[in-house]
């Protein structure tokens, strides 16, 4: 299993339009952040559920909002709990909080940090703005260059919403200008009805303007794919094309989107709430709680078997072994017994635009030929793959 912890809730100190765990306000009764008891329960717990490498993601609303003090503590509980264990730390932020202090921290504790922009300036300050309206990238940059000076390993996420997919090289090259070498894209559906049983066949659900239109979201993708494949193949990493290309090499999807069943991935809130899935915080999807209950008898059975509930559109389709069916949480579209993919277009289109490359990468990998020469033509030529 994986767990991401959320200790400050939603609580986040600035307000992304698109933001799509504010609305958790309304819907908790806990107001507090995660207090020591909890987090103590839940290292130890989590360590002893955990194989020999556990792997620590700590996320939000902004969870920098705990304070140093706090994920000190959370890293000493891991030197108390972790006897003979390897413990490794990722934390997504804004980074508007981060300065010197903290960087030392992440530095001497070995942290991955995931920093959310969404392209250059103009871009990103489009929805991703502090509480007075004003725009977060000069912050965000001055993290960035924070990180880069501490030489602290950090990610970028990119929410790909209805602005940006217009721009996807634009977007693409800026991320590698600034030293993001391990990319994420996010693709934003948000609708006026949360989609929280998505077996039932989904109607009236309104999509809100700043969601990404699908073919517009492939098309983001495509372009962007068609420029990494010919020129970033080891050198830059991105998330949705290194799952493919691990599914196309018989090691499973790396990211849970495209995977077959729901893999517990859970959340644990910040009262100790566990629940299946980021995406599902609903009380139907609530499984337990750290105080209470032990995470070896915890498991994503409701989503899981959701997810394998596919329509006759999904079943039949051509590329249903790279993609079954999707995000639940996307599943939004009528079809034929259950909800089809808001993106099922859009992936159509980068799903034709890579599969040839990916049959090339497989062809490689038989013929012992390291996967980067997917870049040289004449490898192509030899492979007798038609591009």
């Amino acid at each position: 299993m994986h767990i991401t912890a959320k200790p400050t809730s939603f609580q986040c100190n600035i307000r992304c339009d698109y933001c799509f765990y504010l609305e958790k306000k309304s819907q908790f009764t806990h107001t507090s952040w995660m207090d020591d008891e909890t987090l103590e329960v839940f290292i130890r717990n989590y360590i002893s559920a955990s194989s020999h490498d556990v792997y620590f993601t700590w996320q939000g609303g902004e969870p920098t909002l705990a304070g140093l003090d706090f994920f000190r503590r959370a890293v000493q509980l891991q030197k108390r709990h972790g006897k003979d264990k390897k413990i490794f730390n990722a934390l997504q932020t804004n980074g508007l909080l981060l300065n010197e202090e903290w960087c030392d921290f992440f530095r001497e504790h070995n942290f991955l940090i995931g920093i959310s922009i969404d392209g250059p300036r103009d871009l990103h300050n489009t929805y991703r703005k502090n509480r007075a309206g004003r725009g977060t990238f000069d912050k965000v940059m001055s993290a960035i260059e924070l990180l880069k000076g501490y030489k602290i390993p950090f990610n970028t996420l990119t929410v790909v919403n209805n602005i940006n997919v217009n721009y996807p090289l634009e977007v693409y090259e800026f991320l590698k200008s600034i030293g993001s070498n391990h990319i994420q894209f996010i693709e934003l559906l948000e609708t006026t009805k949360p989609n929280i049983k998505f077996c039932d066949v989904p109607i009236n659900f309104n999509v809100i303007n700043f969601s990404v239109p699908s073919d517009q979201y492939g098309h983001f993708m495509a372009k962007i794919f068609k420029t990494w494949v010919t020129q970033d193949v080891g050198t830059i990493f991105i998330r949705q094309f290194e799952s493919f290309i691990s599914r196309v090499l018989g090691n499973g999807h790396t990211s849970c989107v495209f995977q077959s069943k729901c893999q517990d991935n859970f959340i644990i809130e910040s009262n100790g709430d566990i629940y299946e899935c980021d995406h599902f915080v609903y009380p139907d999807y609530k499984i337990g709680n750290i105080n209470q209950n032990s995470l070896n008898n915890l498991h994503s059975e409701k989503l899981s078997k959701e997810k394998g509930v596919l329509a006759r559109e999904c079943r039949e389709c051509d590329y249903l072994s790279i993609c079954n069916g999707g995000c639940p949480k996307h599943r939004i579209k009528l079809g034929d017994g259950a909800g089809v993919s808001y993106f099922c277009n859009g992936y159509k289109i980068l799903f034709s635009t890579m599969v040839p490359y990916l049959n090339a990468m497989v062809e490689l990998e038989k013929n012992k030929i390291p996967l980067v020469h997917i870049m040289d033509d004449r490898i192509a030529n030899a492979l007798n793959v038609n591009f």
